[in-house]
């Protein structure tokens, strides 16, 4: 399975290959020099490796972590529920399957919150949500789930290893993710562990007993409840951005969705639709991959859903004085540049839209076109 991201100018691919290895993501972003980009949001994202812990102190990282764990669509399993644990699993994971083995005599000290993100009858368990329905899975008792719900339940789930991935870059940079992951508050911090504990007996006495957890009910139930409406884009079959900082992707199109990554300015992944009039836009940076991820950018949705028509023109176009060069005929839209007079292109089209005249022009040597007002 392939990623594809494009530059301007060039445009490369990688491909990516009870642990998953990864290709850690965005690197290539962050390295003006490199020929080609890194694979970005794969389902299986670089994160802690077996064996190693991650605690996290700072306060707002540590909420943000939590924030993702706690709105998956995790399947209760367990009291007392104010001292949860979150494990991110895989039914066909035989270490996942082996803590939920040793986990039974933890019965009455916590509380297991499973979020499985991979497995043939994974979405059954997206679906009952309780863990009887951990148990039939893993004992192989559990069909696979046919509700388009669950199934968007599940995609949501990988969304939540998605940003735990992309929130410990800061912490982590190893090679795999271990199923299971198990995330919980400790205290005053957040602790990640990847893979089963080597001292389960003590695990009760790490977590924070905090009784708002035992109310919580998780956003992604009602955010992945209902599939987006989307509308085709008319002007934007690849994204970017021209912000100094990235723009960060989302699971879902929400603000309240995990986030899973970011993209650098300039760079271009495919766009598969636009959200109605929410300004979200929904990417597909996996081409074949049905998994999808999304950005909010609503001057970016409005262009994509202009409506308008390019009359064939030739001939060479001449600044008469510093001129902006806009990606479409709109006011709104971005600058790609700014001309000084004299400058020459070669013209390649006129569009009139709300009483205004604009200029089609190529503006770079890869083809891309840009709009000069009148």
């Amino acid at each position: 399975m392939t990623a594809t991201i494009f530059n301007r100018k060039t445009s490369s691919r990688l491909p990516r290959s009870c642990a998953r290895d990864r290709q850690p993501p965005s690197l290539a972003w962050r390295l003006a020099t490199a020929l080609f980009v890194a694979v970005l949001l794969p389902p299986q994202l670089h994160a802690v490796d077996r064996g190693k812990q991650v605690v996290i102190t700072n306060a707002d990282d540590a909420a943000r972590l939590m924030d993702a764990v706690e709105n998956a669509i995790w399947a209760a399993d367990g009291q007392p529920a104010a001292k949860p644990v979150y494990v991110v699993y895989s039914i066909d994971c035989a270490w996942s399957k082996r803590l939920f083995d040793d986990t039974r005599a933890l019965a009455g000290k916590v509380q297991l919150r499973w979020i499985p993100v991979a497995g043939n009858t994974a979405a059954s368990v997206v679906a009952a949500r309780d863990g009887a329905s951990v148990a039939n899975a893993f004992a192989g008792r559990a069909s696979r789930a046919a509700d388009s719900g669950a199934q968007r339940g599940l995609v949501y789930n990988q969304g939540v290893m998605d940003s735990i991935t992309y929130q410990l870059r800061r912490y982590d940079r190893s090679p795999t993710f271990a199923f299971p992951t198990l995330v919980y508050r400790s205290g005053k911090s957040v602790k990640v562990v990847a893979g089963n504990p080597r001292n389960l007996a003590a695990l009760p006495s790490e977590v924070l007993n905090e009784p708002r957890a035992a109310g919580l009910v998780p956003a992604g139930i009602a955010l992945s409840a209902q599939a987006p409406t989307l509308l085709r884009s008319r002007n934007l079959p690849k994204w970017s951005h021209l912000n100094a900082s990235p723009m960060i992707f989302h699971a879902a199109p929400s603000p309240q969705a995990p986030p899973i990554d970011d993209l650098a300015r300039d760079f271009l992944v495919p766009v598969s639709g636009i959200v109605g009039t929410t300004g979200w836009i929904e990417v597909a940076p996996w081409g074949l991959d049905k998994r999808k991820a999304y950005v909010h950018d609503p001057v970016m949705a409005r262009m994509a859903m202009l409506d308008y028509r390019v009359k064939p023109q030739g001939g060479q176009w001449q600044a008469r004085g510093a001129t902006q060069v806009r990606e479409f005929p709109d006011l709104e839209a971005h600058v790609l540049e700014t001309l000084k007079a004299g400058e020459r292109y070669r013209r390649t089209g006129q569009v009139e839209r709300d009483g205004r005249v604009w200029e089609q022009i190529v503006l770079y040597a890869d083809g891309t076109h840009g709009y000069v007002l009148r």
